[in-house]
């Protein structure tokens, strides 16, 4: 007979994120907002903003990041944030943008801002997931299952990203078989 030992992951030291295939997103919030995504793009590598219907956002509103791509790419305003992503972070970023955020958060900043350049330039979804430990100080979560989409008029062009993230609090403490 297996033996089986559970041990309780002290988490809070160590942040460790890792890209994810769309296909292999496990939370049901984020899922549907990829499906819901992919149902609007049709033929097209990505829908445009104006595809986005408010009422059909309305299930995963309050996770939901949309972001301007300012000047071709050189920075990211955030021109909508939900509740849950306002929450999940120490700085505001509501009307600021992305290189603000860069400024004052120098280890969460620049590579996100890089991320964001990535995804708006390649026109390529990206998704993640890891654990965010004291060494993330922008962080109010522990974990996170997280994916951002290009929107644009042209599939040559994206002019907005939509970000939808779950986050499990850091209050929270998992126990792992």
């Amino acid at each position: 007979m297996a033996s089986h030992s559970h041990h309780t992951l002290d988490y809070s030291e160590v942040t460790s994120f890792e890209p994810v295939a769309l296909d292999d997103l496990e939370n049901p919030l984020v899922c549907h907002a990829v499906a819901y995504w992919r149902s609007l793009c049709g033929a097209r590598r990505f829908p445009a903003r104006d595809d986005l219907a408010p009422r059909a956002l309305v299930p995963f509103q309050r996770h939901m990041i949309l972001l301007r791509v300012v000047d071709g790419g050189t920075d990211f305003e955030y021109r909508f944030v939900g509740e849950a992503q306002a929450a999940a972070y120490t700085h505001p970023v509501q009307g600021r943008r992305m290189s603000e955020m860069a400024a004052l958060s120098p280890d969460f900043g620049p590579p996100v801002f890089a991320g964001y350049r990535y995804i708006q330039q390649s026109g390529t979804p990206f998704a993640l997931r890891g654990w965010a430990g004291k060494d993330y100080i922008a962080a109010n979560f522990a974990y996170t299952e997280s994916v951002t989409l290009p929107l644009g008029v042209r599939d040559d062009h994206v002019d907005h990203l939509v970000i939808f993230s779950a986050y499990v609090p850091r209050d929270v403490k998992p126990v792992l078989a």
